[in-house]
């Protein structure tokens, strides 16, 4: 209970301060505001994108270096029940896992916008400031968006993973205009 006040400075330990990293706990629920995003994949420092650039119904979504194509744009959208909707700029598709499958492995996708639970993510807090994980509601949060077996390269796959807490499952959100 003792106070906090300034005083000048007399070099007693009672003037010194021990700084110490804050720990992150991971999972915890964060409102990122609506908005288009470049996501970028911490592992691989590659973007979230639709494959070829073409939007249509099942197309694939893959890591590649940024290029400012309309494939790695994607619109964050708050829904009212704490989830997001993740659009991309090729069209009415969202962000989607494949048949709304709750197993590890599972493709991601884009798909015509319908805002059912394969297309309901929540974005979280990792372990590492400033990257968050993608959880899935089509696997009750168990699974999160992952860049497949630690790719690096152009063309990676994304899938999603139960929650292992590496850095091939977080995601920074890069704000654009």
């Amino acid at each position: 209970g003792a106070n906090v006040c300034q005083w000048t400075y007399n070099g007693q330990t009672n003037q010194q301060w021990i700084f110490e990293p804050a720990e992150t706990k991971a999972g915890q629920d964060v409102r990122l505001e609506d908005g288009w995003y470049n996501i970028k994949n911490v592992n691989a420092q590659k973007y979230l994108q639709v494959e070829g650039n073409v939007g249509a119904n099942c197309q694939n979504v893959e890591l590649r270096s940024g290029n400012n194509s309309d494939g790695q744009k994607w619109y964050l959208k708050n829904l009212n029940d704490g989830y997001v909707l993740l659009t991309s700029k090729l069209g009415d598709f969202a962000l989607d896992v494949y048949c709304g499958e709750d197993k590890d492995g599972t493709n991601i996708e884009i798909y015509r916008n319908t805002a059912k639970d394969p297309q309901r993510f929540k974005i979280q807090t990792s372990t590492n400031p400033g990257a968050y994980i993608i959880a899935t509601k089509s696997s009750n949060l168990t699974k999160v968006l992952d860049d497949t077996n630690y790719g690096k390269e152009d063309g990676t796959n994304v899938c999603q993973w139960t929650y292992g807490g590496k850095e091939n499952q977080q995601w920074i959100f890069e704000k654009i205009g």
